[in-house]
């Protein structure tokens, strides 16, 4: 729950701050590979996450926005308020690493 509560809190300042929000796309992630990439190696290449949780077995999840699925407009309101699209929408790309830093897994989704 403080998970998803995170990754909104996340989306929210997103939104806030799309000018700034360095957009990556899926090929980028290509090159890292599970059980052997570590997670300054990811930052070192995409800079660092617009968010990172850390779960109480010292796990952590990386996330940045994603090139794929995102929208821009011209409103001043997002839409789930009634205006139009602000270019706050965006996938997330979300990397996984063990307590030791290793990269788990990446996942991709909105």
């Amino acid at each position: 729950m403080i998970r998803h509560a995170a990754a909104l809190t996340a989306l929210l300042l997103l939104t806030a701050c799309s000018d700034s929000a360095k957009l990556i796309s899926t090929d980028a992630t290509t090159g890292f590979k599970a059980g052997s990439t570590n997670q300054t190696e990811v930052v070192a290449a995409l800079g660092k996450p617009i968010h990172t949780i850390e779960e109480a077995d010292g796990s952590k999840i990386d996330q940045y926005p994603a090139e794929a699925g995102s929208t821009s407009g011209s409103g001043i309101w997002p839409e789930w308020i009634g205006g139009t699209s602000t270019g706050g929408a965006y996938a997330m790309i979300s990397f996984e690493y063990t307590p030791g830093g290793i990269l788990k897994d990446i996942k991709t989704g909105k």
